[in-house]
């Protein structure tokens, strides 16, 4: 939440950094600061599975349907060629679904670092819970009804919930889930490749990961708790609208339809 979606670069964009930091980490944060360091759009995968132009919410629909059962060499290869292809023209990607595929984005982009995005365990499970009280309201799915790209949120859902089962034997993010999956990121990826930052730091830690020079403007904030609230606001002003205008199409309909009754009528 707070960012919009970003399209690719032109062909020939270096892939360079796989943000694995889980969300409510600081990870719009360092979204916005590598979009400056690294000269180049990043693919925020939690916006783009979600708001993205629809050619990438499929994408990332069959990305998140095939990871947790692709044990052949063709469904490996095809979740490679998937991967590939959504995050070509980027030069990162950004929180989940993609931070929780780590190892698959690894295979496809052997030369990029890894740099997730950490914080204290209790701060971030307090900001998570509140993003999750937001997302988990009973009403949400309704009121976005008929709002287009809203409507696949459900099928999103249900498989984020197979890939933290596969990944992590959770079905949804929970108060440890920062913790496993931080020990997962130790497990699978080399040590020389793996960087753990926390976005408080500001610039000089994250530039020299990146190897590349401090930049003369100040560190980019993002995606607050306000900004959370204020697009829970905005999905919830959009549903409600949609409803709106639909209940005047449905009633349109039926005076058409009444009016039409009537003259046929003797």
């Amino acid at each position: 939440m707070g960012q919009g979606p970003s399209l690719p670069g032109p062909p020939g964009t270096k892939f360079r950094v796989i943000g694995a930091g889980m969300s409510r980490t600081g990870t719009k944060t360092l979204n916005e600061a590598l979009t400056i360091l690294l000269d180049g759009p990043v693919h925020d995968s939690g916006i783009q599975s979600l708001g993205g132009p629809m050619p990438q919410i499929k994408a990332w629909l069959e990305i998140m349907d095939l990871a947790p059962r692709a044990q052949t060499f063709s469904e490996r290869k095809k979740l490679d060629w998937l991967l590939a292809e959504v995050l070509d023209g980027y030069v990162a990607t950004m929180d989940c679904p993609a931070a929780t595929l780590t190892p698959e984005i690894m295979r496809v982009y052997p030369d990029a670092i890894v740099v997730a995005t950490t914080r204290d365990q209790a701060s971030w499970w307090r900001s998570m819970k509140y993003v999750n009280g937001l997302m988990g309201t009973w009403y949400l799915p309704l009121v976005v009804l008929w709002l287009h790209k809203t409507q696949v949120y459900g099928v999103w859902r249900e498989r984020f919930h197979q890939i933290m089962m596969w990944r992590y034997r959770q079905e949804k993010i929970e108060e440890d889930t920062l913790r496993r999956h931080e020990d997962h990121l130790r497990q699978v990826v080399p040590p020389e490749k793996l960087f753990f930052y926390e976005v408080s730091q500001g610039w000089e830690p994250l530039c020299r990961i990146l190897d590349v020079p401090v930049p003369d403007r100040p560190f980019p904030h993002n995606n607050s708790k306000g900004a959370a609230a204020q697009t829970f606001r905005d999905h919830i002003v959009a549903g409600m609208l949609s409803w709106l205008f639909m209940l005047m199409v449905f009633s349109m309909v039926t005076w058409l339809i009444r009016s039409w009754l009537i003259q046929r009528l003797p």
